[in-house]
């Protein structure tokens, strides 16, 4: 089983009513748990004070007692942040050997879960849940407080299309003063806190612009490597290309998240806000105004009575498409006659250019599959590269490299990563 569904898996099992009536400080009863992580669980429960729902996150019994300081520290600086993206804190104490957080109860799902049910979002939708997620992280970094862990399972969206982000200085206070220590998700960790650096806002703008990529192409940017494939790619390679994991994706909304997940922290956008709103105009498309999730109403059209027009009209309305076919086949004919080859037989230098995708990262076949529907010729010759590292069977480089202009027809050659039987295929010895 892949570690993602193991881990799915384990959650799962952990997730569940509560085998015991218990009240935390005598104020907040357990009703039911609804996550569970490294980081401890998550519990909805009754505030009995207040006789409202409301969201507790109780650390693990394992944690030390450093971390639970920073645990609490970390919920007083996340309590001061007033937004209608930010899943509000409202409380935190100690029961026992038990430290919590609570949090206002959002009822919802989260784009983790809206991912797995619907696959790739609209681009209208992606772009307002980012630009919503953008602005909970400006607010949270005007206040001096980077959140360390934005990923689609720490953001819910309710049941009036609002997201909100939710664990705000989890992963911070986990990190303490290890500066080398790696804590966080992984998958959707910036590069320099792979190094060992200290997150910034600019550590917030890489992940959320992994959660945009993700939102588009309906699966995570390489989801099929492991951790430290995935890790070494982050800190080596080229950021992924959103338009080789989606058909119809803008080149410019690709162009933006490559900005944003450029490796040295000043390249990238100044504010999470910035890329949203590049994202936004790079996208360019549906009602920015309508609900997350929900369908269009249909709107009932008013009967139109048709009649003829006058017959004069109508003569007029012929006459017009008449001569408007008549220069269609006029233009047709003349750029038969231009276009095509010059007088020796050579391609004319209007004949169409393609843009070369970007396979490195992927199986052999997929990449030569990839690589001859946009054009190149069949078969994609390949061979192994035995000073290589990466997956089995994995390309590693490609000829010509991603972005680079081809015409239809030219050869394409991959060099793959050492390992396995990559199969006889396009081999080239």
């Amino acid at each position: 089983m892949p570690p993602d569904a193991a881990d799915r898996a384990d959650r799962t099992e952990r997730i569940g009513a509560a085998p015991e009536v218990r009240v935390l400080d005598g104020r907040y009863r357990l009703i039911e748990r609804i996550d569970a992580g490294g980081a401890g669980e998550v519990w909805r429960a009754r505030d009995l004070r207040l006789e409202r729902d409301v969201a507790v996150k109780i650390l693990g019994r394992d944690a030390d007692e450093s971390f639970r300081e920073r645990f609490a520290q970390e919920a007083r600086r996340a309590a001061a942040i007033a937004h209608p993206n930010v899943v509000t804190v409202f409380d935190e104490g100690r029961d026992g050997e038990d430290a919590y957080m609570v949090m206002e109860h959002v009822r919802g799902k989260t784009l983790r879960d809206m991912v797995a049910e619907r696959g790739p979002l609209p681009g209208h939708e992606t772009a307002r849940i980012v630009a919503q997620v953008a602005a909970a992280l400006d607010a949270a970094h005007a206040a001096g407080v980077v959140h360390c862990d934005v990923k689609p399972a720490n953001v819910i969206c309710d049941d009036q299309g609002r997201a909100k982000l939710a664990d705000f200085g989890i992963a911070r206070a986990a990190r303490g003063t290890a500066e080398h220590e790696l804590i966080g998700t992984p998958r959707y960790i910036a590069p320099e806190r792979i190094e060992g650096r200290a997150p910034s806002a600019q550590s917030d703008v890489y992940s959320l612009a992994l959660v945009a990529y993700e939102l588009l192409a309906g699966r995570p940017a390489y989801a099929e490597l492991e951790t430290e494939d995935l890790l070494r790619l982050r800190l080596q390679g080229r950021p992924p290309s959103l338009r080789t994991a989606r058909v119809g994706v803008p080149a410019e909304a690709d162009r933006v998240i490559a900005k944003a997940l450029s490796r040295d922290p000043s390249d990238r956008y100044a504010s999470a806000g910035s890329f949203a709103r590049a994202l936004d105009g790079a996208l360019q498309h549906g009602d920015p105004t309508r609900p997350l999730g929900a369908p269009y109403a249909a709107r009932a059209l008013p009967r139109r009575s048709w009649r003829l027009p006058p017959l004069d009209s109508t003569l007029a309305l012929l006459a017009v498409i008449v001569v408007m076919l008549a220069v269609v086949v006029f233009f047709l004919n003349f750029d038969g006659l231009q276009g095509g080859v010059d007088a020796e037989g050579s391609p004319s230098p209007t004949a169409a250019a393609n843009t070369t995708p970007n396979v490195v990262g992927l199986d052999v076949n997929e990449a030569a599959n990839l690589l001859i529907r946009a054009g190149f010729d069949s078969p994609v010759p390949w061979q192994v590269d035995p000073r290589a590292s990466g997956r089995p069977c994995s390309v590693v480089r490609q000829e010509p490299e991603a972005g680079e202009r081809f015409e239809r027809g030219d050869d394409a050659r991959l060099f793959l990563a050492p390992g396995g039987n990559c199969g006889g295929r396009g081999r080239d010895d």
